[in-house]
């Protein structure tokens, strides 16, 4: 029950930060190339430092972040292939969505019907990609090797 309050507590936290900041990374990367502007820029490096810092805090009292920096322990090339395929045309339907998936779920909670038309697809793209493009890679890599 501790741990579903802190979590709860720690989503409204990052929800209410992340609307009044407008943070996004996508459109942060692309106004300081495109417009020079840094302002959400900025949030994106403060998030990698913040990061940063807090793991090596996790690190030095003796925490470990399994197959960190990636997430995964990718047993062959191929996956990780398919995961960096599915990572760059996530960014890139991003930037034509005006956003990240962060900066989405903020505009959907405040009634933005095109953000939450753009989650719905998300969704429905991580069930697809999890389910039919990994399996089918599994199996491919199976029958070759």
């Amino acid at each position: 029950m501790t741990a579903a309050l802190a979590t709860l507590a720690v989503g409204v936290l990052i929800g209410y930060l992340g609307q009044r900041s407008k943070f996004c990374t996508i459109s942060g990367i692309r106004d300081f190339i495109m417009l020079k502007d840094s302002y959400r820029f900025k949030g994106l490096i403060g998030i990698i430092a913040g990061g940063a810092i807090g793991y090596t805090a996790f690190w030095l009292i003796g925490g470990d972040i399994p197959g960190f920096p990636i997430g995964f322990n990718f047993d062959s090339t191929g996956l990780l292939i398919v995961g960096i395929l599915g990572s760059v045309g996530m960014g890139f339907f991003s930037v034509f969505a005006e956003g990240c998936p962060f900066r989405q779920h903020v505009m959907a909670a405040e009634g933005k019907g095109s953000a939450l038309l753009f989650l719905l697809g998300f969704y429905l793209g991580i069930v697809y990609f999890n389910i039919v493009t990994i399996q089918w890679l599994e199996l491919l890599l199976r029958s070759v090797g």
